[in-house]
């Protein structure tokens, strides 16, 4: 380890120290407010998240907070990922910065970094604010920092963030998912704004996700910025880091392979054939996808843990951005016929339901009830797209279903049950 350059890199992270100060983006995550109230608790706090959505910035903006009693340092550099320097970045902060908060952003590349947080943990009195773009939440670190360490995930942008870095600030107040009046009082107010709002959903599932192309506006950078400091460097770096990958190659395959049949379902066995590999290597690949918030993979609704299991679950491409950059899709291809099964990504929650009649829901949400979700983005809605909606309304009792459409709000109602259909820039700006 060179001391010498470690130092340096630490002085270099905490222009504060010497009275300096660095610029950092006044557009806070909605995040910000929850990790916030978390900073006098005596957990850690983590933040994961998928690369290039802000987590180092979110860090930045609570360290101006906390002035000097704050130190940050990043891992991101290959030189830096040792353990013996991250006990030396610690062990810095507290004898020479008398640090109470200190900031370890990409964390997840130091081997026993959870080892290392645990025996500073429980015998000195300070507080990590850690950050990973993998899962940190892995069996290991888990079972090490049991009750020492909260974690909250960092999101690509939802739209009502999108537009706020657009310029657009919205006050839409914390409306219930499913609280029709409430909706319809936020549809009036905005309701002539309508072509600009469905204008820049377009312009969000393009490009989204990701706070520094929010307004960018050359679709070649767009692609190339997501696939290359994204995609890639996950793939490529990242996970490979983390995990025993002996195919990169196929993993990136794997990727695209999920990205086109987004919001399918998929099952182990055939992707087994498709790829000419083994049970356990796609199995760990999907994992590794997951864990690195690349795909997301949702399960059948069940009460039974062991049915659910089972059955052919759905992956999701975790923003349509993603899948539209990888697949090299520019603006003009994204028709209607191409957006529905990316539009559905975007609510892709825990659970889906279909029955062995193939009737199905696309979002299962549970509130005091259950409440389905169907994602129908097209321009006209027919008897037999609610074939799946009825049925699961009348098998579990649910008193509301929503229909996410494409431009129809309104509300029906079938055996005292109510459908509600709500455009889908609306019902993205409802907290």
């Amino acid at each position: 380890m060179d001391k010498e350059y470690i130092t340096r890199l630490i002085y270099e992270y905490n222009p504060h120290i010497k009275g300096l100060s660095i610029e950092i983006p006044e557009f806070k995550r909605e995040l910000y407010s929850e990790i916030y109230r978390w900073l006098e608790k005596k957990q850690a706090i983590a933040i994961v998240g998928l690369r290039r959505t802000g987590k180092t910035t979110l860090m930045r903006q609570i360290i101006e907070t906390l002035s000097s009693n704050a130190a940050f340092f990043s891992f991101d550099e290959e030189e830096t990922q040792k353990k013996e320097v991250l006990l030396f970045v610690i062990d810095y902060f507290i004898n020479n910065f008398k640090s109470g908060y200190i900031f370890l952003d990409e964390i997840h590349y130091v081997d026993d970094w959870e080892g290392v947080l645990k025996r500073y943990y429980d015998l000195k009195n300070i507080k990590f604010i850690i950050s990973g773009s993998e899962s940190l939440e892995l069996s290991k670190s888990r079972a090490t920092l049991t009750g020492r360490m909260v974690t909250f995930k960092l999101e690509p942008l939802n739209f009502r963030e999108y537009l706020n870095l657009k310029g657009k600030k919205l006050d839409a107040g914390n409306i219930a998912f499913d609280d029709m009046a409430a909706i319809e009082g936020l549809y009036t107010k905005l309701i002539t704004e309508k072509e600009y709002f469905e204008h820049e959903f377009l312009e969000y599932l393009y490009k989204g996700a990701f706070p520094e192309l929010v307004n960018e506006d050359d679709e070649s950078v767009i692609r190339k910025y997501i696939k290359e400091l994204v995609v890639k460097k996950i793939i490529y770096r990242d996970i490979p880091v983390i995990f025993e990958i002996r195919r990169r190659d196929l993993l990136f395959e794997l990727f695209k392979y999920s990205c086109s049949n987004s919001s399918n379902l998929f099952e182990i066995k055939n992707l087994c054939n498709i790829f000419n590999a083994n049970y356990e290597t796609i199995s760990n690949y999907l994992f590794y996808l997951r864990s690195a918030f690349l795909v997301n993979i949702v399960e059948v609704y069940s009460k039974s843990p062991a049915k659910r299991a089972r059955r052919n679950k759905k992956i999701y491409a975790v923003h349509p951005s993603i899948a539209f950059s990888l697949l090299g899709y520019k603006k003009d291809m994204l028709v209607e016929q191409v957006l529905g099964q990316y539009v559905e990504s975007i609510f892709a929650d825990e659970f889906f339901w279909r029955d062995k009649q193939k009737n199905e829901v696309d979002v299962v949400l549970q509130n005091e009830s259950l409440v389905p979700v169907e994602i129908k983005y097209q321009n006209h809605i027919v008897p037999g797209d609610l074939k799946g909606l009825k049925k699961f309304m009348k098998t579990f009792g649910s008193k509301k279903g929503i229909v996410v459409t494409k431009n129809l709000f309104e509300s029906r109602v079938f055996e005292d049950k109510e459908i509600m259909f709500i455009p889908v820039w609306l019902y993205l700006l409802v907290k």
